[in-house]
């Protein structure tokens, strides 16, 4: 399980960072009247509900690794894990 934290980012700005082991669901505003609500929990992020056009953020697996991101790109959101260790290697190879 990561113990990382949820970096969400809309049109490039950083607009929160969550813990991804604190469960949680978080209401996302895009503009006016459109949204998406992302999912924290047991350590995995998901994106719920969206009123995007082509809701293709809802239908992505959930992330729960160093890296690993969702997007959607009507609503110009990121929505990145980030592990709490400085300079984790997330493969090794041998």
């Amino acid at each position: 399980m990561n113990d990382g934290r949820v970096r969400v980012f809309q049109d490039g700005e950083e607009i929160g960072v969550y813990d991804v082991l604190e469960n949680q669901s978080v209401l996302l505003p895009y503009e006016e009247e459109h949204y998406n609500l992302m999912v924290i929990q047991d350590g995995k992020v998901s994106v719920a509900e969206a009123d995007c056009p082509d809701g293709l953020c809802t239908r992505q697996r959930e992330i729960s690794r160093n890296g690993e991101s969702i997007i959607c790109l009507p609503h110009k959101l990121v929505i990145r894990i980030e592990s709490n260790k400085e300079g984790a290697p997330d493969a090794v190879t041998y």
